[in-house]
């Protein structure tokens, strides 16, 4: 079966491989760059594995962007195999990676239209996108209509988390207008989202119970009492303390798809372990 229309993004958009092969979306993997050692995310290290070294490691890995020729070759395999005539591209905010400027140079090095849509996004929030691009293309819209899908649904997710230690984003590069709360006593903990693409505080509360009650109605609070079409749960290693929330939150929202998952190797590197968010995309 062919489409108008093949669908690439990044491995950071959370999307787990058979979710993303059934809604056939192509995923460039970031890179963990450990010492001498170069792992793609979510094929050469795992989640699991990432959080695990992580809570031990002496050195903290790096990260790097997908490479133009990386997004060239996928942009190629994912059009043949989709027997598609143009691709649409969604990726990870360009305020905290240099993905998205690697996607358009990619499109120069293919002799077929590409769509690069900066989405402002991470994790779920540009996975969630990416869903509803798939929808489009599946009701038979072409690559214009498809882009617009994917930016249009890209301001209707959103991203809000909490981290046991903020030296991950700091060290990494990644803190954004988060750096004011550097410093904050160990029993403060610090409610952070995606906002215009880029790391921002929202809250510094007391206890980690409360930061998590805190992340919970806040974030309906973002989405201004609207129903919650998806929802989904991210944590760094701390797989119960997701469960009760993506419970909790499915009870109060009832979503119409819930999901939980580690974050990505790379967005952890930069959360840490413990790390623990909730990402909706809200109807329109």
């Amino acid at each position: 079966m062919s489409s108008p229309v093949a669908l690439v993004t990044d491995s950071t958009c959370n999307l787990p491989h058979d979710l993303a092969a059934q809604h056939h979306i192509y995923m460039a993997p970031l890179y963990v760059l450990w010492g001498e050692e170069s792992y793609r995310d979510g094929v050469d290290i795992t989640e699991a594995e990432l959080f695990s070294r992580l809570a031990v490691a002496r050195e903290l890995p790096k990260t790097s962007q997908v490479s133009p020729q990386d997004f060239a070759d996928l942009y190629r395999r994912a059009r043949e195999t989709e027997n598609a005539e143009e691709v649409v591209c969604g990726v990870i905010s360009s305020s905290i990676s240099g993905t998205y400027a690697s996607a358009m140079q990619a499109r120069e090095m293919v002799d077929f239209p590409v769509h690069v849509v900066d989405t402002r996004q991470t994790s779920w929030a540009l996975g969630f996108a990416m869903l509803a691009a798939a929808r489009a293309r599946d009701a038979g819209q072409g690559a214009e209509a498809v882009a617009e899908a994917l930016r249009e649904t890209a301001t209707r997710t959103h991203l809000l988390f909490i981290v046991e230690s903020l030296d991950y984003l700091h060290k990494g590069g990644r803190i954004g207008g988060a750096s004011r709360l550097l410093g904050t006593a160990l029993n403060i903990k610090p409610v952070l989202e995606l906002r215009d693409g880029v790391v921002q505080p929202v809250d510094k509360v007391r206890t980690r119970k409360r930061a998590t009650e805190y992340i919970l109605t806040h974030i309906g609070q973002v989405a201004g009492g609207k129903q919650m079409a998806r929802l989904s749960i991210i944590h760094g290693g701390v797989e119960d303390e997701a469960r009760a929330l993506r419970d909790a939150a499915v009870a109060r929202y009832n979503p119409g798809e819930a999901y939980i998952s580690y974050a990505t190797a790379v967005l952890g590197v930069h959360v840490g372990p413990g790390a623990l968010g909730i990402n909706v995309e809200w109807s329109a």
